[in-house]
């Protein structure tokens, strides 16, 4: 198992340093890091292998707890977990999504992939996995307060994705109120993600994502320090970076 663990590490940590060479060399940490979303025919080929089918089945089968949400048009679902592939395809047929949440702790590849995009990126990164049918969308329009780095594995997302005027002072641990939507004049942006392409949104931009084809896809959220530095709450699983610093 030992052999296994490390050889999965090595993928990941393989895989994950020549997608962010490939973005330190074409400028994308300087020209677009923090500023505006950022969408790539291609260039992650590397990262499609940490997740398939195959690792939702390792992922799912992982030893409890598992992080884990089930979720249709922005709502959650109640249902029994899903331990498997043939548990999320049953879950598809009735549109139903499967995210995992801090999925670096159940697959080493996966973690090697968080850990350096927090690095690279300078913040706490968490991992989710996202299984999601044709068809739906899992959430409505909403932005998140990290800087969010996506890599489609499978399948066909459309993602839409807005500057954020009118929420912008909103911290962490007030509660969002994302039909503030609706006032927003901004013009709306689009990116469609085939398998191996990635989709880079800054930290607070407003997105939806509708999903074309049975997709599953990777999104690593990165928050930096100046976010936790101001916030009123933590989530539950984010904050650790900050409470080494202070130990």
């Amino acid at each position: 198992m030992r052999d296994l663990d490390q050889a999965a590490a090595s993928l990941g940590a393989t895989a994950t340093a020549t997608w962010l060479g490939r973005l330190e060399a074409s400028g994308f940490w300087r020209d677009h890091f923090g500023r505006q979303p950022f969408a790539s025919a291609g260039g992650g080929e590397e990262v499609m292998p940490l997740f398939t089918w195959d690792t939702l089945d390792r992922v799912l089968a992982a030893p409890p707890p598992i992080d884990l949400m089930t979720v249709r048009a922005g709502q959650l679902v109640a249902c029994g977990a899903p331990r498997g592939r043939r548990d999320v395809e049953a879950l598809f047929r009735s549109g139903v999504s499967t995210v995992v949440r801090s999925a670096e702790r159940h697959d080493r590849a996966l973690a090697s992939l968080v850990a350096a995009l927090g690095r690279a990126a300078g913040g706490e990164a968490h991992g989710q996995l996202y299984a999601t049918p044709a068809q739906t969308n899992s959430y409505g329009w909403h932005y998140d307060f990290e800087d969010v780095f996506i890599v489609q594995t499978a399948g066909t997302k459309d993602y839409y994705f807005r500057a954020n005027t009118v929420a912008s002072d909103v911290v962490l641990g007030d509660r969002p109120d994302f039909t503030a939507i609706t006032r927003e004049t901004t013009p709306t942006f689009t990116a469609r993600l085939l398998p191996g392409d990635w989709l880079y949104i800054p930290a607070r931009t407003w997105h939806l994502v509708k999903c074309v084809a049975d997709a599953l896809s990777i999104s690593t959220g990165v928050m930096s320090e100046a976010e936790v530095a101001k916030a009123r709450r933590m989530p539950a699983g984010w904050g650790a970076r900050a409470r080494e610093s202070r130990s």
